[in-house]
């Protein structure tokens, strides 16, 4: 009886520390000033470096506009671009934050564009954001 008298006491002491159980962080204001500077900092880049899908490279425009008009067709809800670096025209798709992001659709569309490959672009957040990859 007094083992058992014993055990219901911790109990009701245990419970009673958990009810009041707060957490308490003391961040040093160094600490605070870094990360309000490297939020500002962050805030204020609009474009980063990325990922999107080379499906073409072409030197002939109306190869690169056969391609976009496949990919349209094929791909309504993914945005793409163009890009004429000469003499070569370029067509990427999707926007991708990391590489294995994009490692899925870029087997999926190697059916229709064998020589798709991924490329390093500079993306602007808000494509990232909105999911156009």
């Amino acid at each position: 009886m007094r083992y058992c008298r014993h055990i219901l006491v911790f109990v009701f002491l245990s419970c009673s520390f958990l009810l009041n159980g707060q957490v308490q962080i003391n961040e040093e204001p160094i600490v605070k000033e870094a990360m309000a500077k490297y939020k500002r900092i962050n805030a204020s880049i609009d474009i980063i470096r990325a990922w999107r899908i080379q499906i073409i490279t072409t030197d002939d425009r109306r190869s690169m506009e056969k391609a976009i008009k496949d990919f349209e067709r094929l791909y309504p809800h993914i945005n793409f671009d163009w890009e004429h670096n000469a003499p070569y025209y370029q067509v990427r798709v999707g926007a991708y934050e990391k590489r294995e992001d994009l490692e899925a659709f870029l087997l999926e569309i190697k059916n229709d564009f064998p020589s798709a490959i991924p490329v390093q672009a500079d993306i602007e957040k808000k494509e990232l954001i909105s999911g156009n990859g």
